[in-house]
């Protein structure tokens, strides 16, 4: 499963989620104003949203054209 850390007003953010809409990209969306979403990115060591975590390869991935290039392999 692919999960998208993200945070209001963020250009990087919209344009991972509009791409992964075009693409038709199952994710699941996490915005940090949440303060537990917050706690579970930091744990992750992510500095910078957007960042996307794939629970099945145990893997994060945090600039948005990786996000992109990555989740793209999941598109159907």
């Amino acid at each position: 499963m692919l999960i998208l850390y993200t945070k209001d007003n963020c250009v990087y953010c919209d344009k991972v989620k509009k791409t992964f809409s075009e693409r038709k990209v199952a994710y699941e969306e996490r915005n940090i104003k949440n303060a537990e979403f917050l706690q579970e990115v930091r744990a992750h060591g992510a500095l910078t949203m957007p960042y996307m975590y794939d629970t099945v390869a145990n893997l994060g991935v945090a600039e948005s054209d990786e996000i992109i290039d990555y989740g793209s392999e999941y598109s159907f």
